[in-house]
């Protein structure tokens, strides 16, 4: 025995028509008013952070940057602690250190520690090279 096409055919597009209802409110497009809600969200996620630097032989010149951000651009005596807003620290932070040295100075180290609130301490700490240091440090907590 067979079936009748026409209502064959009629019940294999039903049930498609069924199915693309939910598939077309998964896969729409944000509205403005959900993208006004992520972009909050996305302003929530930075924190507050203390960063601290610490070098062996005083720089003659430094710079740490986290994003385009300029945290540090002076020279202190050592440590040098500040405070700075780190953006989303669960995607990890890279943080950009420039420093230079006067000649004759020998190679020196410069540890970065970033402390969020509520995350645990990151510490690394980098060796110059020929009165120089450029380096991205990339801070990561899970």
């Amino acid at each position: 025995m067979r079936g009748f096409p026409p209502i064959q055919i009629f019940l294999l597009v039903l049930t498609f028509v069924v199915l693309a209802v939910p598939l077309s409110h998964l896969t729409g497009t944000t509205g403005p008013a959900k993208a006004a809600v992520v972009e909050k969200v996305v302003q929530v996620k930075s924190v507050k952070a203390l960063v601290r630097v610490r070098y062996a032989h005083r720089p003659a010149t430094l710079s740490v940057k986290i994003g385009e951000k300029e945290v540090i651009g002076g020279i202190e005596d050592s440590p040098m602690e500040v405070d700075a807003s780190l953006p989303s620290p669960k995607d990890g932070v890279d943080v950009f250190v420039k420093a230079t040295w006067p000649e004759g100075t020998p190679d020196s180290a410069i540890t970065l520690e970033v402390e969020p609130d509520g995350l645990a301490t990151r510490s690394e700490t980098r060796w110059s090279s020929a009165a120089s240091l450029d380096e991205v440090i990339t801070l990561e907590w899970k």
